[in-house]
């Protein structure tokens, strides 16, 4: 190829870049929004001026140019940013300049209540730039999600399952907006309604958690009875998935518990994951009469749990395996080898539809010893960084769990309300037969928490939830590898707790008290997030904002009962160690003590990113990842039976 022939191909392909440099410019929406926001503020500016030289009053000319710039974006905005969804969309012209004006209208009246008390804080230019950068954020988001969306029935197949979302942020952005407004414009209602709020949460919350503790007979060492032979045939169904550093022990520790007749049953994809899928069929073979070894169903290419537990029910069906229970179990769990024995036990002798066992997560030290050595440079240095910094979080993460399985699980358990945990839970026949014959499948496979859905229905449809928490029985568990992984953990449950709550089957629940409790259920973890971040914001609103004496007493009180949480936190932590035989040091108190609010805020993090993700229809499944943190000494105990000492 000549000189010439290269300057003309690198001058098309130059051509060619900055083509698609200005296509994905054109393309990108915020740019476009941006660009036209800042072009009719100036030209807004410019016809301010215009009309005071002309001798128009300050007033009227301000006015005129809002309404003049207003009618501006809408036009460039509809033409430009949004024109594809406009060109598509079906929706009326003057149905869309109505939404544009009603939501521009909440943000500017937003804007306008805002300024004065930022301004007073951070001066009035930072209060300017600030809430118009808030205000541009909160106006892309409503014109994209409502002035400018597309009707249902004329948008692409692929996306017609968007509109509910659309209307669902678009609702969201005017609640938000409305809540700004009248807290600006009710202040002293808006902290005295907060703080209110904020006493109930943390009032109920300490009652939740110390419901074990109201009646001597909770804590009767005697009260769960003492198994005898088993006699009840069951199947442990297992979901594996890229678990190669923990499903070898899981499975050789599930095949060895005290119970004559049971299947071990791991749930594996074979083309997506032939690591674990080795491991599987080596225990398969090893035990060939115990482990039986479920293919995840190739033709979908959604990886969920309740996608392969459905898939292994039918498997039994079709091989015609006997059982009278069957219990699901997670990839990285340890099971007591006398645990089956007292759930066959509890099944014949309470007529409870399901059993909940104890699940307790281990990990929770700021000792380096319990976390595997990283590869690469300064690994020692590295761990001990990653133990440090992250025990604050782990603490509480454990405590959750030691609150959660033997306290409050008991009281919605008397209740029936019963959001379930995701193992070590087992499920009658009787019961899965009924849930099948009614609503078609055993798990839903488009719900995020599968389990506190099940946990619902079987409230709703009247079948008993036994929850056993024995110490010595608990299913020990880790922590999520990273604090992000912990979010990204919350947020997939809160998600599906606001799944399970906008589909609204807890409204069939037969007593008015069941359905209060069920919305404080599935709302909780919201309710205690949003109230750890408003906590300081309202105390500091009723100290400087010079509120009623009252509405200061009343602010104070969340936060007194929020210090009363934390040193209960720090006996449970005790109660914990000593229970479990775990070393409780001194900076594992002050990780917790220090941790307490940050936590709170990292709650309050993934109940906003789920709220948003549930907002925008993205139902994606996030999976955990797991180190087998908690395989090391523990599994090496080779734990005695429960209840030898008992029978002694």
């Amino acid at each position: 190829m000549g000189c010439g022939d290269r300057r003309a191909g690198g001058l098309s392909t130059e051509v060619i870049l900055i083509r698609r440099i200005f296509s994905r410019l054109w393309c990108r929406e915020k740019w476009l929004f941006a660009l036209i926001g800042g072009s009719v503020a100036l030209a807004g500016h410019g016809l301010l001026k215009l009309l005071i030289g002309v001798g128009c009053a300050a007033a009227l000319a301000n006015a005129l140019q809002a309404v003049a710039t207003l009618q501006l974006n809408f036009v460039a905005n509809g033409h430009l940013t949004w024109r594809l969804r406009v060109a598509g969309s079906g929706v009326g012209l003057w149905r869309r300049w109505g939404r544009f004006h009603l939501a521009r209208g909440a943000s500017l009246l937003a804007s306008i209540g805002l300024f004065p008390v930022v301004a007073r804080a951070t001066g009035s230019s930072v209060a300017y730039w600030s809430l118009l950068a808030l205000a541009g954020v909160v106006n892309f988001c409503s014109d994209k999600y409502w002035s400018f969306s597309a009707r249902p029935s004329a948008r692409p197949r692929h996306v017609v399952g968007r509109s509910g979302s659309a209307h669902r942020v678009g609702g969201l952005i005017l609640a938000v907006v409305l809540a700004g407004v009248l807290a600006v414009v009710f202040t002293d209602q808006f902290i005295l309604a907060i703080s209110v709020f904020m006493m109930l949460v943390a009032a109920t919350t300490l009652t939740f958690q110390l419901y074990k503790w109201w009646r001597p007979e909770h804590n009767d060492p005697h009260r769960y009875g003492e198994p005898d032979e088993p006699r009840l045939p069951g199947v442990i169904l297992v979901p594996m998935r890229h678990e190669e550093a923990v499903a070898g022990q899981t499975l050789e520790r599930l095949a060895q518990l005290d119970h004559p007749d049971y299947w071990v049953v791991p749930i594996i994809d074979h083309p997506d994951d032939p690591g674990t899928a080795a491991i599987v069929h080596d225990k398969a073979r090893e035990h060939p009469g115990k482990v039986l070894v479920c293919p995840y169903p190739e033709e979908t290419e959604v990886h969920n749990k309740p996608i392969g537990l459905n898939a292994a029910m039918e498997m039994l069906h079709e091989l015609q395996i006997p059982y009278a229970w069957v219990g699901v179990a997670d990839a990285e769990d340890l099971f007591h080898p006398d645990l089956l024995k007292l759930v066959d036990y509890r099944f014949r002798t309470t007529g409870a539809g399901i059993v909940q066992g104890g699940v307790q997560l281990m990990n929770f030290a700021s000792d380096q010893h319990t976390l595997p050595l990283p590869s690469g440079r300064l690994a020692r240095a590295r761990r001990w960084w990653k133990a440090h910094s992250s025990a604050w979080w782990r603490a509480a993460n454990v405590l959750e769990y030691f609150k959660w399985f033997q306290s409050r699980l008991k009281l919605q358990a008397a209740v029936r309300v019963m959001p379930l945990g995701g193992n070590t839970v087992f499920f009658h026949r009787d019961f899965l037969k009924a849930l099948h014959r009614r609503h078609g499948s055993y798990w839903d496979e488009g719900c995020l928490t599968e389990d506190c859905k099940i946990g619902i229905l079987a409230s709703v449809m009247g079948f008993k939830v036994d929850v056993v928490y024995i110490e010595e029985l608990v299913t020990r568990e880790e922590t999520p590898a990273t604090l992000a992984g912990l979010v990204r953990q919350r947020v997939r449950w809160m998600q599906g707790f606001i799944q399970v709550f906008v589909e609204g089957d807890w409204l069939r629940l037969p007593t008015l008290s069941q359905r209060v409790l069920a919305v404080y259920v599935l709302g909780f973890q919201f309710f205690q997030a949003v109230a750890g971040l408003l906590a300081p914001v309202a105390l500091a609103m009723a100290l400087f904002h010079k509120a009623p004496v009252l509405v200061t007493l009343i602010a104070t009180v969340p936060l007194a009962l929020g210090v009363l949480t934390v040193v209960l936190d720090v006996v449970l932590l005790a109660q914990f160690g000593h229970t479990f035989g775990e070393r409780v040091r001194l900076r594992d108190y002050a990780g917790l003590v220090l941790g307490a609010y940050p936590f709170q805020v990292v709650l309050s993090v993934a109940a906003v990113w789920a709220t948003a993700r549930f907002a925008l229809g993205r139902n994606n499944w996030v999976k955990t990842r797991h180190d087998g943190v908690h395989l090391g000494a523990t599994a090496a105990r080779s734990p005695q039976p429960a209840f030898a000492e008992k029978a002694a």
